[in-house]
């Protein structure tokens, strides 16, 4: 009986963990009470924060669950791209990953290892009865696509933090979160200051212009346009660049994207086009948007898209948040926007 009873929970969790990729299920909520509210990022979402300088440590991830961690993790289940980038860029290891697209960018020197890992399944549906019996003492997982699964993981009696990583101050606090779960927060703050001077240092040189974007996201199905919250509109905001995007409404709450108005495009007449995309390439993305442009006349009286204004963001940068090669991310929006200041983007 016992054994039915350990096989129907796992059965249970993978069902709910299939329904984590659905749109229409709502972000699980903590049943936790924090014990402050969680620091905000610029967005309103939580920033992973960890209190204590020596273990045990308090971690309180984006959604306000909280956890002690009694000692150093030694079996750390990383479900995420984003975040395993940044442990593994301070020292950490993962006993699995997700698959990993050949899109994104593998902390440098730590290609092949990641790449082997065992595969527990795609980001947004893995296979929880593979992380389970991996036995991790600590499952690191990803805000949105994996909140059903990291909630069944957090059910079954495992250590869960949930990440939220879109935007540079996110990468920030997970870097200073990572750095005293792996007891490296001197190599942490070191990355932090390289990533922030970096950042400051394209800053610095703006040029004192008003330049407008749009930032259209094209998948194989749809086009939508995003918001602030998003990678790209977290960058445009650091480079100073006003997206007319800001003020209109979200698609669904929390969304990163609002409905496509190609009209309304046209009447705010943006100065450049900025194209994100998730299909299966960056080649293909092109040949998509560009066969979104020719196949419907109303984007002819876009004036940055008959004009050539059209920067096409690559997914490595703008579709997953690359983490340690975020100022990179940044570079490259202002090599596309200000050429004259920084260099074409080679």
């Amino acid at each position: 009986m016992k054994n039915r009873l350990v096989v129907f929970s796992l059965a249970a969790c993978m069902i709910l963990a299939s329904l984590g990729c659905s749109s229409d299920i709502k972000p699980v909520q903590s049943t936790a009470k924090p014990s402050a509210a969680p620091t905000e990022a610029a967005d309103g979402s939580a920033l992973i924060s960890v209190t204590g300088d020596a273990y045990p440590l308090r971690v309180k991830d984006c959604l306000g669950n909280e956890i002690t961690l009694e000692a150093k993790p030694q079996r750390v289940a990383v479900l995420s791209g984003t975040p395993m980038n940044i442990w593994y860029d301070l020292g950490g290891k993962s006993v699995c990953s997700s698959d990993v697209s050949q899109n994104v960018r593998i902390t440098e020197g730590y290609e092949a290892e990641i790449k082997a890992l065992p595969q527990v399944g795609q980001v947004y549906a893995v296979n929880v009865e593979s992380v389970v019996a991996l036995k991790p003492d600590l499952i690191i997982a990803q805000s949105g696509t994996q909140n059903v699964a990291a909630a069944s993981f957090r059910n079954m009696g495992f250590k869960v933090i949930v990440t939220h990583i879109r935007s540079f101050d996110d990468v920030i606090a997970s870097y200073r979160a990572f750095g005293k779960i792996l007891g490296v927060s001197g190599a942490a703050e070191e990355k932090v200051k390289k990533l922030t001077d970096g950042k400051n240092e394209i800053v610095k040189k703006l040029p004192d212009k008003n330049t407008s974007v749009a930032i259209l996201y094209v998948t194989s199905k749809s086009l939508a346009v995003k918001l602030d919250n998003s990678i790209a509109g977290d960058i445009a905001g650091i480079l100073k660049l006003k997206n007319i995007a800001s003020n209109l409404p979200p698609d669904t709450i929390g969304s990163e994207t609002t409905p496509l108005d190609i009209e309304y495009i046209v009447k705010q007449n943006p100065d450049y086009i900025l194209v994100t995309t998730m299909i299966s390439s960056n080649e293909e993305a092109r040949k998509t948007v560009q066969q979104q442009f020719s196949s419907n006349p109303a984007w002819s009286s876009v004036k940055a898209i008959s004009e050539g204004r059209v920067i096409y963001l690559p997914q490595q940068y703008y579709l997953y948040n690359a983490g340690p090669y975020y100022v990179d991310a940044i570079a490259y929006l202002a090599k596309s926007i200000y050429p004259e200041i920084y260099g074409a983007v080679s």
